[in-house]
């Protein structure tokens, strides 16, 4: 998957957030989307992924034309984003939510066994810990977010965008994600692409930064790079 977003504007009211913003994610990469807060990182990332409409621009996936009108839309094209608050529904399982959006949905009684055994291979390969019968609302902020990621991949998800995911969970917690990102760019060739202020995350994870600030692109590099590298383009 190759993804191009080109010329992408976004207004609120007299509020430039995103101006004229041309960049390329491929394939196989783990890219970290920096900038200080109200910079327009977020902003383009809920573009990118449907939550939000771009005043003007396209998103090109793979040379065609993204017909978006929404996160469910943008999930068919191949493209999920993981909020700050997961979207799970606290009073469901974590196998209903699980299955949410799945063929069958959370009326999934004939294919129980189906999407138990799927829930249990990502857990396996993750060394996540998502118990199938606990509701969502015992779940720990990191099993959230754990949730909502093997969601998103059973959707048949090629690009995964998280949004600063790793505010509220402990060191272990953040290592496991890393690992599980590492293993989805570097072996399945997925699009990573990580929207984070905390440049320790950024160094240790990405292969690539792309800089915002005030709503334009203002620097691309390759990693590593050390923190002073990344302040000094952050801030000019």
């Amino acid at each position: 998957m190759n993804i191009e977003l080109l010329h992408i504007h976004k207004r609120f009211g007299p509020v430039h957030a995103n101006n004229d913003i041309t960049v390329t994610f491929n394939e196989g990469r783990i890219i970290g989307v920096l900038g200080e807060n109200g910079a327009g990182k977020s902003t383009l990332m809920k573009i990118l992924s449907g939550y939000q409409p771009a005043t003007s621009g396209e998103i090109r996936i793979d040379g065609q034309p993204m017909q978006a009108n929404g996160p469910l839309s943008a999930i068919a094209s191949g493209i999920g984003m993981l909020q700050q608050d997961p979207l799970d529904v606290g009073a469901f399982t974590v196998l209903e939510n699980f299955t949410y959006g799945q063929p069958g949905g959370i009326f999934f009684r004939k294919n129980k066994k189906h999407f138990e055994q799927q829930l249990a291979q990502y857990c396996e390969r993750f060394g996540f810990d998502l118990p199938p019968e606990v509701p969502a609302d015992n779940l720990s902020i990191a099993q959230r977010q754990q949730l909502e990621m093997v969601r998103l991949l059973a959707l048949g998800v090629r690009t995964l965008i998280l949004d600063e995911p790793t505010t509220g969970i402990s060191a272990e917690q953040k290592e496991d994600l890393f690992d599980a990102l590492r293993s989805l760019a570097h072996n399945d060739g997925m699009i990573v692409l990580l929207v984070s202020h905390k440049l320790e995350d950024v160094i240790a994870l990405c292969d690539e930064v792309i800089v915002l600030r005030a709503g334009e692109l203002v620097g691309a590099r390759d990693m590593p790079a050390t923190t002073q590298e990344l302040v000094a383009l952050m801030f000019g």
